[in-house]
């Protein structure tokens, strides 16, 4: 049976390696405090892939502990470089097994591992920051304050070798989901290939709106607008101005809503129902004659009017709020 400093000298064993960053090999292992996540893609430079080179530490693990791991072999690279190779969960967890063993069990796992030897690889974080950078100006030249999120982007691109280049050949930008070009480069400029992306842009900004319920036909005079904070990504369409006039609103809108363009049309000059002055001309004859407007008209919009004496409609021209011109 074993002495007490044989149980002293296993303590011992134990609590160095626990300083050193390394949980003991079995029933503590799940607990040391810290995890091996494997990437999703990642690029191998030797003949032989090592752990360090798909994977990284999370949690407090020692840099020394670490270190040591991560050169841990695992199995032959891709045989041809700037190919990549897939390697799935249930090949990746054997590998992995037989060369941490117990530590194995503290790894956390994608669907799929793509492997290239050779190269280079952009994630997710290096496209968004690529497109960051090149909307920046578009963003800062819109009303407001803009802003992207919700990026829809690949999880990863390799690149054949680290002198070709990704760049977003679209820099315009809208409110709203907006699709983002991407493009691989070689060095002399010529194109490898293309992929897509979105991110969506949100815009704040002062837009007019109706300060009480309007109702349709109601000229819009300043004390019926207001400006409300709204989010442009979310609007149906351009909203209005501001400018111009004077306005009626072609449809009812309710109080705070926003007023769009397409909701105004101009305040006529003749208004129907209204009792205008026709002016008959026709050479050296001039006769004039009272009429009612059967139609809305801005000046020289032709109209139909009908003839107050006669009853008979005929169309003319509007000259002004109280005259129309018939030929």
């Amino acid at each position: 049976m074993p002495g007490p400093w044989h149980w002293l000298a296993a303590l011992a064993l134990a609590v160095g390696l626990l300083a050193f960053g390394l949980a003991p090999a079995r029933a503590g292992t799940a607990d040391a405090g810290w995890r091996i996540r494997l990437l999703d893609a990642a690029v191998v430079s030797g003949a032989t892939v090592t752990l360090g080179e798909i994977a990284e530490p999370v949690g407090p693990i020692s840099p020394q502990a670490w270190r040591e791991l991560a050169a841990t072999p695992l199995w032959p690279s891709p045989a041809e470089p700037g190919r990549p190779m897939s390697v799935n969960r249930p090949r990746l967890q054997q590998a992995l097994r037989e060369a941490l063993r117990d530590t194995e069990s503290l790894c956390l796992y994608p669907g799929t591992l793509v492997l290239q030897r050779g190269g280079a690889v952009l994630r997710e974080g290096d496209l968004r920051a690529l497109a960051v950078r090149a909307l920046t100006p578009a963003l800062s030249a819109m009303p407001g304050e803009a802003s992207m999120q919700d990026y829809r982007l690949p999880p990863y691109v390799f690149l054949a070798h680290p002198q070709q280049q990704v760049v977003v050949e679209n820099t315009l930008a809208a409110p709203g989901r907006n699709t983002l070009r991407f493009a691989v480069r070689e060095v002399d400029g010529s194109i490898v290939r293309k992929f897509t992306g979105s991110a969506f842009v949100d815009v704040w900004a002062d837009v007019p709106c109706a300060a009480q319920p309007v109702n349709k036909d109601d000229v819009l005079t300043p004390d019926k607008i207001t400006r409300v904070r709204k989010n442009l990504a979310y609007l149906r369409e351009p909203a209005w101005d501001g400018l111009g006039g004077p306005w009626r609103l072609t449809r009812p809108v309710g109080a705070d809503q926003v007023i769009y363009q397409s909701d105004l049309s101009g305040v006529p000059t003749v208004r129907r129902g209204s009792v205008v002055t026709v002016l008959y001309e026709s050479g050296s004859v001039r006769l004039q004659v009272q009429g009612e407007a059967m139609a809305d008209g801005g000046p020289g919009e032709t109209i139909p009017v009908r003839n107050m004496q006669s009853k008979r409609q005929i169309y003319a021209a509007v000259k002004d709020g109280g005259t129309v011109v018939a030929r």
